[in-house]
Order: C-alpha cells, then structure tokens, then sequence
C-alpha cells in the first residue's frame, strides 16, 4: 500500500463528505491533531480503522487505498443517485456523526441505537400534527 496515496485519499474523501479532521477523530475516540498525521502520512493508519472508514463512506476499502476497481466488478452502492453526488455527504455534519457511530456499532449496538431513537421519539410525540 502506498501510504502517500492514502493519506491524500483520506483527506479528499473526507471534504467530498463535507466533514472535519474533528468529526471523523471524534468518532475514533482520537483528538484532531492524532487524525491529522494519517491524512499527512506521519502516522500509518491500521486496516482497522481503514475498514471502519470504508464503512463510514459506503465506499470500498479499494478506493481508499487508491486500487481501482474494474468496472466489471463495480456495484452500485445503496442510495447512490445518477448525478454522481453520495447522498450521504448531503447530510448535515451531526446526521453523519450519528451515520458514522451507527455504521461502526455491532448488531446489539445498533439495535440499542433503534430503540433509544424510538423511545426519544415516543417521549417528544405530540398530537398537533
């Protein structure tokens, strides 16, 4: 893997998704500046947390680490629309953050997630609608 590459991948992908060096750190329990040096390439990121990017992204772990991929074997990810633009990047920076935590939970905790977004919603449900 080219570590040069990667670095630059990371930080385009990040600004094609409207998000900070601080949200995406935030998420890895890391503060700006530690998130900072894998965009630079002074620290070398682990597949770890390249997996979890990818799965941040709903992109492939290939486009992050610059391989491209043949068009034969390219699929369509969920939700992506014609134009070109992930809808996820039209979200704003707190929809991605919760987006991002829900993608990196196990099963259980994304289950948890569902219910305390239902129970919150319960909780403010009101009849003027």
């Amino acid at each position: 893997m080219d570590e040069k590459i990667i670095a630059e991948r990371l930080r385009s992908i990040r600004i094609e998704h409207n998000l900070k060096q601080e949200d995406i750190a935030r998420v890895f329990g890391l503060d700006r500046s530690a998130y900072s040096c894998y965009e630079t390439g002074r620290t070398r990121i682990s597949v770890k947390k390249l997996c979890a990017l990818a799965d941040i992204y709903n992109i492939s772990l290939d486009s992050i680490v610059g391989r491209e991929e043949k068009d034969e074997v390219t699929k369509v990810k969920i939700g992506s629309v014609a134009s070109g633009v992930d809808p996820i990047a039209l979200l704003d920076r707190d929809e991605q953050l919760v987006l991002m935590y829900y993608r990196l939970a196990s099963e259980e905790e994304k289950k948890q997630i569902i219910d305390a977004v239902e129970r919150i919603h319960k909780e403010n449900e009101t009849d003027d609608f």
